[in-house]
């Protein structure tokens, strides 16, 4: 898998990606819950808020973007991997690149949000050693401390 920052061209493939995961979590897609995605290119411009896609033969597989919250802090959104996919590690790899790419942009912590009831998301980032803090009645919460 290749990563690289999106490019306008592939927004729509992107959003695709994204909204697939959703359908297959939740068994449809409601449009208003992600304003982000409707225009990757300026939501994501490459400022404040990164996004990357990785690609097999042309083909975005995978996604991640991280947004800023604070002058150290970043936040990790948008990871998904398409099913047939998944289980090969790209998403390890797209979650270290979004580290890499966050400390790089002088971040010393990242922040997540997932859906409590994803327990393989909760499994995973707990595996690549994000921590619980806390839960509301949707969402769980995690956060990683950067070391320098």
């Amino acid at each position: 898998m290749i990563i690289t920052p999106i490019q306008v061209h592939q927004s729509e493939q992107a959003k695709n990606v994204i909204l697939s995961g959703f359908l297959e979590r939740f068994g449809f897609i409601d449009h208003a819950l992600n304003p982000d995605i409707h225009d990757i290119s300026s939501e994501y411009d490459g400022t404040q808020h990164h996004f990357f896609v990785g690609k097999e033969n042309e083909n975005i597989i995978c996604t991640g973007a991280i947004r800023k919250k604070s002058e150290d802090t970043y936040e990790i959104v948008r990871m998904s991997v398409l099913a047939p996919y998944r289980k090969r590690g790209l998403g390890r790899i797209m979650l270290e690149n979004l580290q890499d790419k966050a400390r790089s942009l002088g971040a010393r912590r990242l922040v997540l949000e997932t859906n409590k009831q994803w327990a393989d998301a909760i499994t995973f980032y707990k595996n690549n050693g994000f921590t619980y803090m806390e839960e509301d009645e949707v969402s769980c919460y995690f956060e990683k401390e950067i070391p320098l």
